[in-house]
């Protein structure tokens, strides 16, 4: 065989080669893409999720610096789950002595 025919075959199989290397790249970094884009969304919700635990840890510290934890805490293990506002106190009338029966004041 000659010289000229040798150096054709090799160029021909270095140039199927190239252009197979060539696509297994461009299917790898396709790829490599998605898994990316997947990482940026679970990355995004878990920025999320952490700003709802910094809320809710921001609420039970203002909590716990007032003092109502406690108080809901016990309320829960002995009485059920105490309301966050207070109850209103029963107001009381006073009586005049006549009521009672006292006639030494009149």
């Amino acid at each position: 065989m000659n010289e000229i025919l040798h150096a054709n075959i090799f160029f021909v199989i270095a140039s199927l080669a190239t252009v197979c290397f060539c696509i297994l790249v461009c299917v790898i970094l396709y790829h490599i893409i998605k898994i990316l884009q997947s990482v940026r969304t679970i990355l995004g919700r878990i920025e999320a999720g952490s700003e709802v635990i910094a809320e809710d840890l921001s609420q039970l510290r203002a909590a716990i610096q007032s003092g109502g934890i406690i108080s809901r805490l016990i309320g829960l293990f002995f009485g059920g789950v105490s309301s966050a506002e207070p109850k209103p106190k029963r107001s009381f009338t006073k009586r005049s002595h006549k009521s009672y029966g006292n006639q030494e004041t009149e």
